[in-house]
Parts: C-alpha cells; structure tokens; sequence
C-alpha cells in the first residue's frame, strides 16, 4: 500500500469524529430555533458518526489513544452544545453543563492522559447523555425534564463512585490499567 493511501486511512477515523464536532454548533442552533425535525434529524447523523469512527478505526486498524481521547473529546463539545441549548430554552438547569464539564476532566485527569480508562459504569455514560438528549428531542414534558434532571445526578454520582472504586481496586493489585 502506498504512504499516500495508509496517510489517509488513518484520517478517516478522525474526519468522521470532526464531523461530529461540526455538528455540535448546527445542532445548538436548531435547538435555539426551536427546530425539532431539524434537530432529531442532526441528531440521528451525530449518532451514526458516533458509531461509524470506531468501527472504521477498528476495521481499518487504525485505533489509538489519540483517536479514542478524539472520539470522547468530540463527545464532550456535543454533549455540551446540546445541553447548554436545552438550558437556554429552559428545559434544563444550566449547572449540568458544569456537572459534565467535571465527569470530563474527572475522566482524563484520572486516565493519567494515556490510554483512556473505562469504568464499568462511566464507559455507558456517553451513550446515557446520548439518550437523555434523544428523550428531551422527542417528550418535551417539564416532568420528564425534571425526571432526567434526577436520572442524570444519579448516573453521574454512581459513575464516579465506580470509576473511583474500579481504579483503587486495581491500583490495589498491582493491575496495569488498560482500556477494555
């Protein structure tokens, strides 16, 4: 295989996370718009690019830490962009975006900035914001906001107990840490 092509099948991984990034802004202001298909629709393309980086990394060989730290990375921005438009229009408090600004860096400072670690419970709480956004998309409902509200403490809270109890455990017998 010539260097051009390998050069650019290891970019493809990361192209589709990008896409996922440029995403975050468009989605932010359908959301502003009150644009609900548009949304949903923006949405549903964020999810696909979600899944098809990895796969692709996977398939093509291409995984690294770069591009998994990438994959959270662009996670965050649109996790952020999603809520921090939900709060603007008054479906949810403005501090979860604080809250998940600190699972974040909790999640890299804790990873020891090498090969992201995944708890038990915090490798699924990406997928559950992903979800609660999905949800707040489809049922808008003060009651169901409210109800995700609780569900996003809870989840937060066991999360963090689990990443904590998951790395001492280990630390404690000597494990290396790797991702799963």
């Amino acid at each position: 295989m010539s260097p051009n092509i390998s050069e650019h099948k290891n970019k493809l991984p990361h192209l589709i996370t990008s896409i996922r990034i440029l995403l975050a802004p468009i989605f932010f202001f359908s959301v502003l718009n009150l644009s609900q298909l548009d949304s949903i629709f923006i949405f549903l393309l964020t999810i696909v690019t979600d899944g098809l980086d990895g796969y692709t990394a996977r398939k093509l060989g291409t995984t690294t830490s770069q591009g998994a730290y990438f994959d959270v990375f662009a996670d965050f921005i649109w996790i952020l962009a999603a809520f921090s438009a939900f709060s603007i229009v008054g479906l949810y408090p403005a501090w979860l975006i604080i809250l998940f600004t600190f699972m974040f860096v909790q999640f890299i400072v804790t990873s020891r900035f090498k090969v992201p670690i995944y708890d038990p419970v915090g490798k699924y709480y990406g997928s559950f914001l992903f979800l609660t956004v999905f949800i707040s998309l489809i049922f808008i409902s003060n009651w169901i906001n409210t109800l995700l509200t609780a569900t996003i403490i809870i989840f937060s809270a066991t999360s963090l107990g689990s990443r904590f109890y998951f790395l001492i455990k280990h630390e404690a017998g000597g494990n290396n840490l790797k991702e799963p």
